[in-house]
């Protein structure tokens, strides 16, 4: 019935001459109780406006008029049953999820400003309605070369150089002890007590960090954190967005051991290619993505109940389209993590280890055969997590094959990039060897896994780290 109907309607609405409005009244007259639906608005059995097309059969529907229908149900046959449509209009209407997020403080807090992290404020900073942004430094030199720089953010593409300011700035310092209770001191007659002095206690200066970004060094980030830690609440969201993995355990061991006063928090994996070519000057040497994902407090929980701030962080790093964000269940996300980890397992310390290019690990036999050897551990290690057990296609995704056609391709896209743990080895850094090859020995332990070749790449990027400072004087000799 609706279908012949809306048929006929089609066919004198496509006229190019207007229609009577009676003649148009009588062809949809069906029932006050039963409206007719169109796109734009609906007929109510008696009147219409300018009925465009209908479409029953593929389940598309319209808003009705708010004025006759703003309370109105659908009782079509499939329709959205017990939910109310209203007209379109240009007031912003959010979902639930966006409901949620309307009172949260749009401030974004990012703690360490490298590569990753000052190409993520860089990106956030270019979007329409920008969120304010503040910038933590943990150290005064940070801070100067801020002001040297002129405060502002440069990212330089294809040679052209692209300006970012307006940023806030704030230094962050390291919390103090505090002080123990002082002993009670018997007062001697004539004489004055010896009361030890107390220490100062914590500083708590500070607002509220609702959205926080954590990019710091895998090793920095306890540190950092601790610094941050008495103005975040269960409220907050943190986003870590770092290389390497085991970092969040760590966190919640020394940094927020109480569940119930956790923050939320996000994980992201990031592919783009960045070099810092001087202190906030970054070069973009290739195009990536960055996976997110927000971590429920209790695996064990279905529906988990996501923080308002972690719903407003991930909303906001999805709509920056330099960013190229796209939002992942947790256990995709963790999967995303662990190819990356094993990539970056063989990449990183080969290159540290043998001061070349990324491009310069294939074609080369000697090397390959050492990559195949140094998978093989990692293949065995992955497939045992007990984390990923039960999760379709895990033998697969992480064969030897596959992963070593990962690492090919990443080098061969990469081949001019120097690896972040090469820099490192030059610039006198620490590596973040022990959250990335570290972290699949300890894991293989965990599990009844030796990762004999693995331990000792480990080790052996860890001693080249420790000999290239002791010559710069970084370090004394077994120091």
């Amino acid at each position: 019935k609706y279908i012949a109907e809306a048929t006929l309607c089609l066919d004198l609405t496509l006229s190019p001459y207007p229609l009577p409005t009676l003649l148009c009244r009588a062809l949809v007259r069906v029932s006050p109780r039963r409206p007719t639906w169109f796109l734009g608005k609906s007929c109510d059995g008696w009147g219409v406006s300018q009925p465009v097309f209908f479409r029953k059969w593929q389940r598309h529907y319209w808003w009705p008029s708010k004025k006759d229908h703003g309370t109105q149900k659908t009782d079509l046959e499939g329709g959205l049953d017990g939910q109310y449509l209203e007209e379109p209009s240009p007031v912003v209407r959010y979902t639930k999820a966006q409901r949620r997020t309307v009172n949260v403080p749009r401030r974004i807090y990012i703690l360490g400003v490298g590569n990753i992290g000052g190409f993520t404020a860089h990106s956030l900073a270019g979007i329409p309605n920008r969120p304010p942004m503040t910038l933590l430094f943990s150290s005064r030199i940070s801070m100067n070369n801020w002001d040297e720089q002129g405060q502002s953010l440069k990212l330089t593409s294809h040679g052209l150089q692209d300006t970012k300011s307006e940023f806030d700035v704030e230094y962050v310092q390291r919390p103090r002890p505090v002080a123990e209770e002082a002993p009670e001191v018997e007062e001697v007659k004539g004489t004055s007590p010896s009361v030890p002095a107390e220490a100062p206690e914590v500083e708590q200066t500070g607002e509220t960090i609702h959205n926080l970004i954590v990019s710091t060094k895998a090793f920095h980030t306890v540190d950092a954190l601790k610094r941050v830690a008495h103005r975040l609440t269960s409220e907050s969201s943190i986003l870590f967005l770092q290389n390497g993995m085991g970092i969040i355990e760590e966190v919640n061991e020394r940094v927020f051991p109480e569940p119930e006063k956790r923050p939320q928090y996000l994980q992201g994996v990031i592919s783009h290619g960045v070099k810092q070519i001087k202190p906030f000057s970054l070069s973009y040497s290739g195009r990536g993505t960055t996976a997110l994902a927000i971590l429920p407090r209790n695996i064990e929980e279905i529906k988990p109940d996501f923080e308002p701030s972690a719903l407003y962080l991930l909303r906001t790093m999805t709509r920056t389209p330099v960013l190229a964000a796209v939002g992942f269940p947790p256990t995709d996300l963790l999967q995303f993590q662990i190819e990356k980890l094993a990539a970056n397992a063989i990449i990183n310390p080969l290159t540290a280890l043998l001061n070349c290019s990324n491009g310069e690990l294939l074609n080369r036999p000697s090397i390959s055969r050492v990559i195949r050897l140094l998978l093989a551990e990692i293949s065995l290690v992955i497939k045992a997590l007990p984390e990923l057990q039960g999760v379709p296609n895990v033998k697969m995704r992480f064969d030897i094959r596959r992963l070593e056609h990962i690492v090919i391709d990443l080098a061969g896209q990469t081949a001019a990039n120097k690896s972040s743990m090469l820099q490192d080895i030059h610039g006198g850094s620490r590596t973040e060897i022990d959250y990335i090859t570290g972290y699949l020995v300890r894991r293989g332990e965990e599990v009844g896994i030796q990762c004999i070749l693995n331990y000792m790449l480990q080790h052996m990027v860890k001693a080249k780290d420790r000999l290239e400072g002791e010559r710069r004087g970084k370090y004394t000799a077994f120091g």
